[in-house]
């Protein structure tokens, strides 16, 4: 699972592809918000993960919702 971190002036698109909405939906897991791509299925954190942990658990989460939902 890709994911990055945008930069603090930037909320509104993917990251990775530079995707708006509609294809992109706002989440929040474990308390930490992001940005979910449905056109290259990546994360795009709004501010950085409080640790790895966190990150991967949200990383492995959305893994799961990108196969549910195809």
């Amino acid at each position: 699972m890709r994911s990055v971190v945008l930069e603090s002036n930037i909320k509104d698109v993917c990251g990775i592809c530079g995707a708006k909405e509609p294809l992109i939906e706002y989440k929040e897991l474990q308390g930490i918000h992001f940005i979910w791509c449905h056109k290259c299925h990546t994360i795009s954190f709004l501010e950085p993960p409080q640790n790895e942990t966190k990150k991967h658990l949200i990383e492995n989460e959305m893994n799961s919702y990108c196969v549910h939902k195809e």
